[in-house]
């Protein structure tokens, strides 16, 4: 069904414009001098993302949405938070160990 290949590019993708997005945000709070949590910040905006980019994606292939599609989407959001706010490189390799490779 859903191939580590796949998922990766995902992931890469989905936190890629996570990343750039809270950023993005974080600059305009900044100059506008309103406080915020980094933290928060990050997860609303992997949360928002993952599932609008999951939303679209499941439209654009007429994927039928099963149990096993929601976990990935929980997932993808939970793995582009740790991203945006650990990087890229630290994710893939707690994955690596995770996975014995």
């Amino acid at each position: 069904m859903i191939n580590s290949g796949f998922l990766l590019s995902a992931l890469a993708v989905i936190s890629a414009l996570t990343s750039l997005t809270t950023e993005g945000i974080k600059k305009i709070y900044d100059e506008r001098g309103k406080k915020y949590s980094s933290n928060i910040l990050a997860v609303c905006v992997a949360f928002g993302i993952t599932v609008i980019g999951s939303a679209l994606y499941i439209i654009y292939a007429s994927i039928l949405v099963t149990p096993q599609i929601i976990v990935v989407i929980i997932a993808l959001v939970f793995l582009s938070f740790l991203v945006a706010t650990t990087g890229y490189d630290k994710v893939i390799q707690m994955l690596k160990q995770l996975g014995g490779g």
